[in-house]
């Protein structure tokens, strides 16, 4: 992804993710940005569910075409 650390906050809110998993102009890459992330934060619940929702509505937009960048 990147080096800029995120914020605490940033964490749990599903737009962050979102903005990161839109990089992802496939769905085999979406599956290895979100593995990788919750590799890295598995033991918080409320972070796993942001990045949780962020994949399904990254996967809906893949699904409908929808290429966007950042």
């Amino acid at each position: 992804m990147n080096d800029k650390q995120p914020l605490e906050g940033e964490l749990t809110d599903k737009l962050y993710w979102l903005r990161k998993f839109r990089m992802a102009k496939n769905e085999k890459t979406l599956e290895l940005m979100v593995s990788k992330v919750i590799d890295d934060y598995h033991t918080d619940a409320a972070v796993v569910a942001a990045i949780y929702l962020a994949e399904c509505q990254r996967e809906r937009e893949l699904a409908q075409g929808r290429l966007l960048g950042n």
